[in-house]
């Protein structure tokens, strides 16, 4: 398939920040590859979103699964040659759900929130390196920033736990790593914290629609390369500390 449009991948993207991420991509002229772990939810979200004039395709895509990636990363490359960005937006937060921390709820957290994305940019690189203006954004969390939750320690200690803020810390190490060694490929990397949103995970409670939630990456993904961050964690244009 031929276009001269710029080609998204969007991993966890059939609800909350990941469809709302894809949604204005889309409107910003992007063809969007819109990846879910089930496939049924990614073809309706996929369908949505076309419905209302926007060029995206569904992908099913387990993050963990190998051969999930190399399927997806198969299909990216017999149909578009390249890759333009890759938001690596799936993560999962196992202990909040009331029932506390467990060695096998660290172990699962890791796995998606950054083996997954480790493992999905090393599979996509060839094609991110025949972008020219290849991006790669992991969504991460203040949480994670060990400056900020040391400063703020009062405010956010109801909401760390082990599982998720080390995740979310490896991940922002990730993005420093990567975003120094892959300049000489072409290759920007960051890391966004997207607020405390209203999602899955967010829950009501929290302050910010997720609409506003999607700003950060998406501004991230759109803004000039010559003012892109490249190896910060960043939000909505303010660099956080790691």
């Amino acid at each position: 398939m031929t276009t001269t449009k710029k080609i998204a991948l969007v991993t966890g993207a059939n609800k909350g920040l990941g469809k709302e991420i894809s949604r204005q991509l889309g409107q910003q002229g992007y063809y969007v590859l819109l990846a879910a772990r089930d496939e049924s939810l990614g073809k309706q979200a996929a369908d949505e979103l076309r419905a209302t004039g926007m060029e995206v395709a569904p992908i099913k895509l387990d993050v963990t699964n190998p051969d999930h990636i190399a399927s997806a990363v198969h299909f990216v490359t017999t149909t578009f040659g390249r890759l333009d960005l890759l938001v690596n937006n799936a993560g999962i937060a196992l202990e909040w759900d009331g029932s506390g921390t467990s060695v096998e709820k660290i172990r699962k957290t890791l796995e998606v929130n950054v083996i997954a994305p480790y493992a999905l940019t090393e599979a996509f690189m060839p094609l991110l390196e025949k972008s020219a203006d290849a991006r790669v954004i992991h969504q991460s969390s203040m949480l994670g920033s060990i400056g900020e939750v040391e400063k703020s320690w009062p405010h956010v200690k109801n909401f760390v736990s082990p599982g998720y803020s080390m995740s979310k810390a490896a991940l922002n190490m990730l993005s420093l790593i990567q975003g120094n060694n892959f300049g000489a490929k072409g290759v920007l990397v960051a890391a966004a914290h997207p607020g405390w949103v209203k999602t899955d995970l967010g829950s009501d409670a929290a302050p910010m629609e997720v609409g506003d939630g999607a700003k950060t990456v998406v501004n991230l993904a759109t803004m000039p390369r010559e003012t892109f961050p490249n190896a910060t964690l960043s939000h909505m244009g303010a660099r956080l500390p790691w």
